[in-house]
């Protein structure tokens, strides 16, 4: 990590001498892994899965229901992106064009009698726990249990699977064609949530010893996986007998959110924080100059959880970083009619999840935050009345939609 120290002169309002207030600019160097075959995937297969997504959410905006059909594509775009399996890929793609013949695709938002999980179109474990998580949620909030019983769980049911999954996922060859980072992601997403949170614990399986799985994730986390020097978590990379440690924005945000901010080393997870505010995405803010409200959501919750422990020079700063991109979001992300742009997403409902996500973190419909953007909707009602009104064209049966509505409930 690089500290330049900026002196900045500042005029006393009521005159006489200047006060000079040294501003902290930290830069983080940090290592971003390149795959040698990851751009020949996205030439050979990016335009087709383009298209097949344009088409998708024009139908879902028009209050389809296409679960089957995003799952199909949330796994095909990661196969591309982070594999070289090109098999694969051309058999979910095929898959893809198969899904979008049907237009109700309420099976894809019930449990699969084979494991009980709420992802039947994914082909891959990760997957098929991961897309679990939101449904299993949505059955904790309405007091329900789930009717199938939970085998998707029997790849992580003890303390020593959970700590061999997530070794296993840590570290990536760069001369290889597989970057296991997207899967370390949905682990430590969907375990996190599941364990960690107090909403989830009535859908557990009641055979499993909930605190001993938990106690083993966090004991990885803490003692295996943070970078004491940055407070940052991300997935590693072995590049000959060199490993690599990533600082990533997603799996930092994870942690701290579902752990309620009940993590080491607050002070280095800020200064980490604004020190990648110009690196691409996730080792960083930047998303190539366009907003993106995931993104910007896993700053602001970052800074908001570790807030009381900034200084007010740290403060001043999150603020004004916080300025700017809630600026850029009411400019890029929504337009006056309160839609939402969901190119940066598989669906369209997952738009306004993120959306409505960090407008309420950063404060801006006058909610209470400890960041503060400086900019408020002065009368929010009508707003948040036409976001309500767009989500209630969509179809009820998206988790994302559920998901909204509860944060939109939560600002009345």
């Amino acid at each position: 990590m690089l500290a330049a120290v900026v002196v900045v002169a500042a005029c006393l309002p009521w005159g006489g001498t200047h006060a000079q207030v040294e501003m902290r600019l930290d830069r983080v160097d940090s290592y971003i892994p390149r795959f040698a075959g990851k751009k020949a995937m996205n030439r050979a297969y990016r335009p087709e899965l383009s298209r097949l997504q344009a088409e998708m959410q024009d139908r879902m905006a028009a209050g389809e229901n296409l679960s089957c059909s995003a799952q199909i594509y949330d796994e095909a775009h990661w196969l591309v992106n982070f594999t070289d399996r090109k098999t694969d890929v051309e058999q979910r793609i095929a898959g893809l064009r198969e899904s979008l013949k049907e237009k109700d695709q309420a099976f894809a938002t019930r449990q699969d009698p084979r494991d009980g999980s709420f992802g039947p179109c994914h082909q891959s474990w990760i997957w098929r726990f991961d897309s679990s998580v939101d449904p299993l949620k949505e059955l904790a909030k309405q007091g329900k249990r789930p009717p199938v019983p939970l085998k998707i769980w029997e790849p992580v049911d003890t303390p020593e699977k959970i700590t061999a999954l997530m070794r296993s996922l840590l570290i990536s060859e760069t001369a290889g064609g597989h970057n296991k980072r997207k899967e370390l992601n949905k682990a430590i997403t969907a375990l996190g949530q599941l364990l960690w949170l107090d909403d989830t614990e009535a859908v557990f399986p009641g055979h499993l010893d909930r605190d001993a799985l938990a106690g083993a994730l966090t004991r990885f986390v803490d003692e295996e996986w943070q970078v004491p020097e940055t407070g940052y978590w991300g997935a590693w990379y072995r590049d000959g007998e060199t490993v690599y440690k990533t600082n990533d924005l997603s799996l930092t945000f994870h942690i701290i959110s579902y752990r309620n901010g009940d993590v080491r080393h607050h002070d280095r997870i800020a200064r980490t924080t604004f020190g990648i505010r110009n690196v691409e995405y996730p080792y960083g803010w930047d998303t190539g100059g366009t907003q993106n409200n995931h993104h910007a959501y896993d700053v602001a919750r970052i800074i908001n959880l570790v807030w009381d422990e900034l200084d007010a020079t740290s403060r001043a700063r999150a603020n004004a970083s916080l300025y700017l991109m809630t600026a850029r979001s009411i400019v890029l992300s929504v337009n006056d009619d309160g839609v939402f742009d969901p190119r940066p997403y598989t669906s369209v409902a997952e738009a306004y999840y993120f959306g409505v996500s960090f407008l309420s973190e950063v404060g801006l419909f006058g909610n209470p935050m400890p960041v503060l953007s400086g900019i408020k909707v002065i009368d929010a009602q009508p707003l948040l009345a036409q976001i309500n009104a767009n989500l209630a064209t969509l179809h009820p049966l998206d988790p994302w939609v559920a998901a909204t509505r509860r944060k939109l409930e939560a600002l009345r």
